[in-house]
């Protein structure tokens, strides 16, 4: 009878491997996707790439960023979020894709590599197109994981630039969240756990609005703290 210690590696069948990104961001109070399409304007899909000889899961993040989006790959920090693996999730052959997302400001994507397409809350494309392969999937489930990751702190992406109110803040958690909160509840929450814009003579920074003056802040350093529970909503009592 063979021993196990036999078997070769080449005795498996071997899967291709890829990486796929769904690239997040959020445009007039919504949540965008990047989303792409062959010259001939075929059904769109989230950028990717498979794995290079010698390449890791890291350096392939890297080359989809810069390689097919035209992004650069600095300062940006990719969220690992799951392994899907079905079989037959790609008719060209058997495919286990390695799939992660990236949440950037808007302006960042600027000259990005494709199209930015609404989603609903539930993280598909606002326009009912279905995308190719398993990518719908994808895009669910990373936009479930931003929305969690809104839940705990804010702002934990950087989504806004610094120094913002916290009316932007509260804008930007409701955009992804998908549901209006309780301004001054949502205000004591997270006022402790930003740091506060001060001049040269230590006063507190303003923005002029529509009414009165609003204090300026910044993400604190190290921003660790979280909410610590949900986030009350607008109609909630």
């Amino acid at each position: 009878m063979p021993n196990a210690s036999d078997n070769r590696l080449s005795d498996y069948p071997r899967p291709n491997v890829a990486v796929d990104i769904a690239v997040l961001t959020v445009v007039a109070g919504q949540v965008h996707v990047v989303v792409q399409r062959m010259p001939e304007g075929e059904q769109a899909a989230l950028p990717g790439r498979f794995i290079r000889e010698r390449r890791t899961v890291g350096d392939t993040v890297c080359e989809v960023l810069e390689l097919k989006l035209g992004l650069s790959a600095d300062d940006v920090r990719p969220h690992l979020l799951e392994v899907f693996s079905e079989p037959d999730r790609d008719p060209r052959g058997w495919t286990v894709s390695v799939a992660h997302s990236v949440a950037l400001p808007s302006d960042e994507l600027a000259q990005v590599i494709g199209e930015l397409q609404p989603l609903t809350l539930e993280g598909a494309l606002e326009s009912g197109e279905r995308l190719l392969y398993d990518h719908d999937l994808i895009v669910a489930a990373a936009t479930d994981k931003l929305r969690r990751r809104y839940e705990d702190q804010p702002d934990p992406d950087h989504l806004l630039r610094p120094p913002y109110t916290l009316t932007d803040l509260r804008e930007l958690h409701e955009a992804i969240l998908g549901r209006r909160l309780m301004r001054d509840s949502f205000n004591r929450r997270v006022e402790p756990l930003l740091a506060p814009q001060v001049d040269a003579m230590g006063k507190p920074e303003t923005r002029l609005g529509g009414g009165r003056p609003a204090r300026l802040f910044s993400p604190s350093n190290p921003p660790t703290a979280t909410f610590g529970y949900r986030l009350p909503s607008a109609d909630e009592k």
